[in-house]
């Protein structure tokens, strides 16, 4: 003899009389009948695994939902591309981005540039900016470590910004020597 769960129970009485409202729902969804009643027989089969069934008010509103996501999901899935298809298609040829002698020795030549700019900043500066741009630590972390004001240290680092970018847009350098008073210890100009 069957057993008869609680689950079929409510089934039959909250879910399945409304089969056909939910082939119409699906059937406006989907635009066709075969993929209407497969949408239909996935949410029934999906509404059976729930462990919540009985806390469901509105079996009816609930199902026509879960078509309208069971329909997103297939849709979302029609969308992703084969990787095995790719894989085949070994006629692809691909631009190999590995940098050829020029740009290597362009990339080397702006490095030291950038270095030598950096080593040109007045002292003061070039510590706040190298151990915040380039060392990353924090900018509370840096001020009292050298013992300086959180102002202080943000007046330094924006005049070491923009030495360099004074440096390398115009070609100006200041040096230590040229620019030690533009980073002093009160962080005026």
């Amino acid at each position: 003899m069957p057993v008869i769960r609680p689950i079929d129970i409510w089934f039959a009485d909250e879910v399945f009389p409304h089969e056909d409202r939910f082939l119409a729902a699906a059937l406006r969804i989907s635009g066709s009948r075969e993929e209407a009643e497969d949408l239909v027989q996935e949410a029934f089969a999906r509404l059976f695994t729930l462990e919540g069934w009985a806390a469901i008010d509105n079996p009816r509103a609930y199902v026509v939902r879960m078509l309208r996501h069971i329909a997103i999901e297939r849709l979302r899935r029609q969308r992703i591309v084969d990787f095995r298809q790719l894989a085949d298609a070994d006629h692809l040829t691909l631009a190999d981005e590995t940098p050829d002698q020029h740009r290597i020795a362009a990339g080397r030549e702006g490095l030291r540039r950038v270095s030598d700019l950096i080593a040109s900043l007045p002292e003061r500066c070039r510590t706040v900016f190298v151990r915040r741009r380039i060392e990353g630590e924090s900018s509370k972390a840096i001020a009292q470590d050298l013992g300086i004001s959180l102002s202080t240290y943000e007046k330094r680092l924006a005049r070491a910004i923009e030495l360099l970018s004074r440096a390398h847009l115009g070609g100006e350098t200041e040096t230590a020597g040229d620019g030690a008073e533009t980073c002093d210890a009160q962080g005026k100009r």
